[in-house]
């Protein structure tokens, strides 16, 4: 009995380390992009189609922060792509 009892010890033991020695995934984040819409440009008062592209960039940020840096890229679509999409009035 006792036998059995040093050998679950043992397991646990194996279990619980490799839990904390593990290294976790490197998930990543692919670019995203969102179709919306929006005014063509900003003097502009033209409803438009846009697809707007979330891009991670490796640029440096102060160690305080929490946020990751993505560049914002926009360019207009086909109206059918935000088919789907109230159009605002």
């Amino acid at each position: 009995m006792l036998k059995y009892i040093i050998i679950a010890l043992i397991t646990l033991e194996l279990v619980l380390l490799s839990g904390l020695v593990r290294v976790p995934a490197n998930a990543t984040i692919r670019d995203s992009e969102i179709f919306t819409w929006d005014y063509a440009s900003i003097s502009n008062s033209q409803v438009v189609c846009k697809k707007v592209k979330f891009n991670h960039t490796n640029k440096l940020l102060p160690e305080s922060s929490d946020m990751e840096p993505v560049k914002i890229n926009s360019q207009i679509v086909n109206d059918s792509y935000c088919s789907d999409l109230t159009k605002p009035v």
